[in-house]
Protein backbone atom coordinates (compact mmCIF):
# COMPACT_ATOMS: atom_id res chain seq x y z
CA UNK A 1 0.00 0.00 0.00
CA UNK A 2 1.22 3.50 -0.87
CA UNK A 3 0.52 7.26 -1.06
CA UNK A 4 1.77 10.31 -2.95
CA UNK A 5 2.83 13.46 -1.57
CA UNK A 6 2.42 15.77 -4.40
CA UNK A 7 4.27 18.85 -2.48
CA UNK A 8 7.32 18.37 -3.16
CA UNK A 9 10.56 20.20 -0.02
CA UNK A 10 13.06 21.76 -1.97
CA UNK A 11 16.61 19.93 -1.64
CA UNK A 12 15.02 17.16 0.35
CA UNK A 13 11.60 15.70 -1.26
CA UNK A 14 10.55 15.91 -4.86
CA UNK A 15 7.35 16.61 -6.07
CA UNK A 16 4.77 13.62 -6.22
CA UNK A 17 7.07 11.29 -4.25
CA UNK A 18 5.50 7.82 -3.31
CA UNK A 19 5.38 6.80 0.49
CA UNK A 20 4.90 2.90 0.58
CA UNK A 21 4.02 0.89 3.71
CA UNK A 22 6.69 -1.91 3.92
CA UNK A 23 5.32 -3.67 6.97
CA UNK A 24 2.08 -3.91 9.17
CA UNK A 25 0.85 -5.41 12.09
CA UNK A 26 3.74 -4.56 14.83
CA UNK A 27 2.67 -3.39 18.36
CA UNK A 28 4.35 -0.76 18.56
CA UNK A 29 7.66 0.14 16.05
CA UNK A 30 10.61 2.24 17.23
CA UNK A 31 14.37 2.66 17.04
CA UNK A 32 14.75 1.98 12.98
CA UNK A 33 18.74 2.06 12.02
CA UNK A 34 20.00 0.86 8.64
CA UNK A 35 22.07 -2.55 9.03
CA UNK A 36 24.68 -1.52 5.97
CA UNK A 37 26.74 -4.93 6.32
CA UNK A 38 23.25 -6.81 5.50
CA UNK A 39 21.48 -4.47 3.62
CA UNK A 40 18.43 -4.52 5.66
CA UNK A 41 16.56 -2.22 8.68
CA UNK A 42 16.83 -3.41 12.17
CA UNK A 43 13.99 -1.61 14.52
CA UNK A 44 12.58 -2.45 17.43
CA UNK A 45 8.79 -4.22 17.87
CA UNK A 46 9.26 -2.34 21.48
CA UNK A 47 5.42 -4.11 22.86
CA UNK A 48 6.05 -7.03 21.23
CA UNK A 49 9.46 -7.53 23.41
CA UNK A 50 11.15 -7.94 19.57
CA UNK A 51 13.65 -6.59 17.58
CA UNK A 52 12.45 -7.10 13.48
CA UNK A 53 14.20 -6.50 10.35
CA UNK A 54 13.21 -5.03 6.70
CA UNK A 55 14.81 -5.94 3.62
CA UNK A 56 13.72 -5.96 0.19
CA UNK A 57 14.70 -9.96 -0.47
CA UNK A 58 13.60 -11.32 2.74
CA UNK A 59 11.02 -8.90 4.02
CA UNK A 60 9.78 -8.44 7.67
CA UNK A 61 11.72 -11.08 9.90
CA UNK A 62 12.26 -11.43 13.56
CA UNK A 63 15.77 -10.12 14.33
CA UNK A 64 15.87 -11.13 17.92
CA UNK A 65 13.29 -12.15 20.49
CA UNK A 66 13.33 -11.86 23.63
CA UNK A 67 15.15 -7.84 23.76
CA UNK A 68 13.85 -6.45 26.45
CA UNK A 69 11.65 -3.94 25.35
CA UNK A 70 13.93 -2.52 22.86
CA UNK A 71 13.05 1.46 21.72
CA UNK A 72 16.34 3.00 20.03
CA UNK A 73 18.84 1.26 18.43
CA UNK A 74 22.16 2.45 16.39
CA UNK A 75 25.37 0.76 15.21
CA UNK A 76 28.77 1.78 16.08
CA UNK A 77 32.35 2.58 14.21
CA UNK A 78 32.31 -1.46 14.76
CA UNK A 79 29.41 -2.46 13.28
CA UNK A 80 28.40 -3.48 17.15
CA UNK A 81 24.43 -2.70 17.90
CA UNK A 82 23.54 -0.30 20.69
CA UNK A 83 19.79 -0.22 22.22
CA UNK A 84 18.05 1.17 24.64
CA UNK A 85 15.89 -0.91 26.55
CA UNK A 86 12.74 -0.64 28.87
CA UNK A 87 12.95 -3.63 30.56
CA UNK A 88 16.64 -3.65 31.63
CA UNK A 89 16.40 -0.11 32.04
CA UNK A 90 19.71 0.19 30.74
CA UNK A 91 21.76 0.70 27.38
CA UNK A 92 22.85 -2.76 25.88
CA UNK A 93 25.68 -3.57 23.43
CA UNK A 94 25.57 -6.83 20.82
CA UNK A 95 28.58 -7.70 19.35
CA UNK A 96 29.08 -8.62 15.88
CA UNK A 97 28.75 -12.00 16.80
CA UNK A 98 25.44 -11.53 18.84
CA UNK A 99 26.44 -11.68 22.17
CA UNK A 100 24.19 -9.12 24.47
CA UNK A 101 25.86 -7.04 26.98
CA UNK A 102 24.05 -4.43 29.54
CA UNK A 103 26.88 -1.39 29.55
CA UNK A 104 25.39 1.17 31.52
CA UNK A 105 22.49 1.31 33.90
CA UNK A 106 22.37 3.55 36.66
CA UNK A 107 23.56 7.19 37.38
CA UNK A 108 25.41 7.84 40.39
CA UNK A 109 23.84 4.24 41.74
CA UNK A 110 20.57 5.25 40.70
CA UNK A 111 18.16 3.13 38.02
CA UNK A 112 17.54 5.08 34.89
CA UNK A 113 14.29 5.45 33.86
CA UNK A 114 13.89 3.88 30.77
CA UNK A 115 16.54 4.74 27.99
CA UNK A 116 14.68 6.00 24.78
CA UNK A 117 16.66 7.09 21.90
CA UNK A 118 20.71 7.01 21.69
CA UNK A 119 23.21 8.32 19.05
CA UNK A 120 27.19 7.81 18.86
CA UNK A 121 29.44 10.13 18.06
CA UNK A 122 32.81 9.88 15.62
CA UNK A 123 34.77 9.30 18.91
CA UNK A 124 32.77 6.21 19.49
CA UNK A 125 30.85 7.87 22.72
CA UNK A 126 26.90 6.95 22.90
CA UNK A 127 25.03 9.65 23.82
CA UNK A 128 21.37 9.05 25.03
CA UNK A 129 18.15 10.33 26.71
CA UNK A 130 16.56 8.60 29.64
CA UNK A 131 12.29 9.95 30.11
CA UNK A 132 9.64 8.13 31.86
CA UNK A 133 7.59 7.33 28.80
CA UNK A 134 8.72 3.21 29.29
CA UNK A 135 8.93 2.91 33.16
CA UNK A 136 5.75 1.19 33.89
CA UNK A 137 5.17 0.38 37.16
CA UNK A 138 8.71 0.32 37.77
CA UNK A 139 9.99 2.53 41.21
CA UNK A 140 11.35 6.05 39.74
CA UNK A 141 14.87 6.49 41.28
CA UNK A 142 16.04 9.74 40.24
CA UNK A 143 14.46 13.25 40.31
CA UNK A 144 15.06 14.29 36.38
CA UNK A 145 14.49 13.18 33.02
CA UNK A 146 18.68 13.34 31.35
CA UNK A 147 20.65 13.47 28.86
CA UNK A 148 23.62 11.14 29.02
CA UNK A 149 27.14 10.61 27.31
CA UNK A 150 28.59 7.55 28.14
CA UNK A 151 32.18 6.56 26.90
CA UNK A 152 32.98 2.86 26.57
CA UNK A 153 36.12 3.11 26.43
CA UNK A 154 36.98 4.61 30.17
CA UNK A 155 33.72 3.31 31.00
CA UNK A 156 32.29 6.93 31.90
CA UNK A 157 28.82 7.72 32.44
CA UNK A 158 28.52 11.89 32.52
CA UNK A 159 24.93 13.72 32.73
CA UNK A 160 24.78 16.39 29.65
CA UNK A 161 21.73 17.65 31.12
CA UNK A 162 18.62 17.90 32.97
CA UNK A 163 16.56 20.22 32.44
CA UNK A 164 14.34 19.15 29.42
CA UNK A 165 11.20 17.68 30.91
CA UNK A 166 11.01 14.69 28.46
CA UNK A 167 13.91 14.16 26.54
CA UNK A 168 13.41 12.28 23.27
CA UNK A 169 15.04 12.35 19.96
CA UNK A 170 18.83 12.85 19.99
CA UNK A 171 20.95 13.84 16.83
CA UNK A 172 24.30 15.34 16.16
CA UNK A 173 24.40 18.01 13.10
CA UNK A 174 26.77 16.72 10.42
CA UNK A 175 30.11 18.25 11.76
CA UNK A 176 29.28 17.28 15.51
CA UNK A 177 29.49 21.14 17.30
CA UNK A 178 25.43 20.98 17.87
CA UNK A 179 23.51 18.72 19.71
CA UNK A 180 20.10 18.42 18.55
CA UNK A 181 17.47 16.34 21.59
CA UNK A 182 13.71 16.75 21.19
CA UNK A 183 11.76 17.75 24.39
CA UNK A 184 8.38 15.65 23.55
CA UNK A 185 6.23 16.95 26.98
CA UNK A 186 3.35 18.22 25.86
CA UNK A 187 3.81 21.54 27.48
CA UNK A 188 6.99 21.66 24.96
CA UNK A 189 7.05 20.02 21.92
CA UNK A 190 10.80 21.59 20.89
CA UNK A 191 13.60 20.55 20.04
CA UNK A 192 16.46 21.97 21.66
CA UNK A 193 20.28 22.80 20.59
CA UNK A 194 23.14 22.40 22.40
CA UNK A 195 26.98 23.15 21.67
CA UNK A 196 28.62 20.27 21.80
CA UNK A 197 32.64 21.57 23.91
CA UNK A 198 35.69 19.85 22.98
CA UNK A 199 36.00 18.25 26.41
CA UNK A 200 32.77 16.38 25.54
CA UNK A 201 30.25 18.78 27.68
CA UNK A 202 27.90 21.10 26.12
CA UNK A 203 26.37 24.57 26.89
CA UNK A 204 24.02 26.11 25.68
CA UNK A 205 20.72 24.36 24.79
CA UNK A 206 18.47 26.90 23.34
CA UNK A 207 15.03 25.89 21.49
CA UNK A 208 15.93 25.52 18.42
CA UNK A 209 12.03 25.29 16.88
CA UNK A 210 8.56 24.01 18.30
CA UNK A 211 6.30 21.36 16.41
CA UNK A 212 3.00 22.18 15.49
CA UNK A 213 1.45 19.26 16.11
CA UNK A 214 -0.55 18.98 19.71
CA UNK A 215 -0.87 15.29 19.40
CA UNK A 216 2.70 13.70 18.87
CA UNK A 217 6.37 14.53 19.21
CA UNK A 218 9.24 15.11 18.51
CA UNK A 219 9.79 11.86 18.23
CA UNK A 220 13.03 10.98 16.47
CA UNK A 221 15.19 13.65 15.75
CA UNK A 222 17.89 12.88 12.88
CA UNK A 223 19.79 15.16 10.23
CA UNK A 224 20.63 15.15 6.83
CA UNK A 225 24.00 15.73 5.20
CA UNK A 226 22.77 19.44 4.33
CA UNK A 227 22.44 19.81 8.46
CA UNK A 228 18.58 19.92 8.01
CA UNK A 229 16.84 18.35 11.06
CA UNK A 230 14.11 15.77 11.26
CA UNK A 231 11.60 14.69 13.73
CA UNK A 232 8.54 12.60 13.77
CA UNK A 233 5.31 14.27 14.38
CA UNK A 234 1.56 13.58 15.05
CA UNK A 235 1.45 14.79 10.93
CA UNK A 236 4.57 12.17 9.65
CA UNK A 237 8.23 13.84 9.76
CA UNK A 238 8.96 17.46 9.97
CA UNK A 239 12.11 18.86 8.67
CA UNK A 240 13.77 22.09 9.77
CA UNK A 241 16.81 24.18 8.61
CA UNK A 242 19.55 24.87 10.48
CA UNK A 243 18.12 28.11 11.80
CA UNK A 244 14.99 26.26 12.95
CA UNK A 245 12.78 26.98 10.36
CA UNK A 246 10.32 24.78 8.78
CA UNK A 247 10.94 23.63 5.36
CA UNK A 248 7.79 21.39 5.10
CA UNK A 249 6.62 17.75 6.25
CA UNK A 250 6.50 14.24 4.67
CA UNK A 251 3.12 13.15 5.04
CA UNK A 252 1.46 10.57 6.92
CA UNK A 253 -1.16 8.42 7.71
CA UNK A 254 -0.89 7.81 11.49
CA UNK A 255 2.03 9.68 13.75
CA UNK A 256 5.56 8.76 13.19
CA UNK A 257 7.62 7.48 16.39
CA UNK A 258 10.81 7.31 14.86
CA UNK A 259 13.13 7.29 10.96
CA UNK A 260 16.44 5.99 9.47
CA UNK A 261 17.98 7.07 6.44
CA UNK A 262 19.42 3.73 3.88
CA UNK A 263 19.73 2.24 1.67
CA UNK A 264 22.98 2.18 -0.54
CA UNK A 265 23.18 5.59 -1.02
CA UNK A 266 21.71 6.90 2.27
CA UNK A 267 18.81 8.42 0.21
CA UNK A 268 16.08 6.24 1.50
CA UNK A 269 14.34 7.17 4.89
CA UNK A 270 12.69 4.71 6.63
CA UNK A 271 9.75 5.42 9.17
CA UNK A 272 8.23 3.87 12.16
CA UNK A 273 4.76 4.15 13.61
CA UNK A 274 3.12 2.38 15.70
CA UNK A 275 2.14 -0.47 13.97
CA UNK A 276 3.53 -0.03 10.72
CA UNK A 277 7.05 0.47 8.72
CA UNK A 278 7.20 2.89 5.80
CA UNK A 279 9.72 3.85 3.64
CA UNK A 280 10.34 7.05 1.16
CA UNK A 281 13.01 7.93 -1.29
CA UNK A 282 14.92 11.41 -0.75
CA UNK A 283 16.84 13.98 -2.84
CA UNK A 284 19.18 14.04 -0.06
CA UNK A 285 21.19 11.68 2.82
CA UNK A 286 21.69 11.04 5.74
CA UNK A 287 25.03 12.99 7.71
CA UNK A 288 25.68 9.93 9.20
CA UNK A 289 27.21 7.28 7.21
CA UNK A 290 26.28 4.20 8.09
CA UNK A 291 25.29 2.67 4.91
Amino acid sequence: MSHTQETGIPGVLAPNTKITKLADGMSFCEGPVWDKKHHRLIFSDTDADEHRSWSDTQGLQTFRKPSYQPNGNVFDLQGRLWTCEHESRAISMTNTDGQRTIMVDNYGGKRFHSPNDLEVKSDETIWFSDPTYGLGNRTKEMDFQGVFRFDPKENKLTLIADDLSMPNGIAFSPDEKKLYVGDSAEDKRQIRAFTVNSDGTVSGGEVLCTTENPVWGPDGVDVDANGNIYTGCGDGVNIFSPAGLLLGKILTEVPISNFAFGGNDGKMLFMTSEHALYRVNLLVAGAVKRW
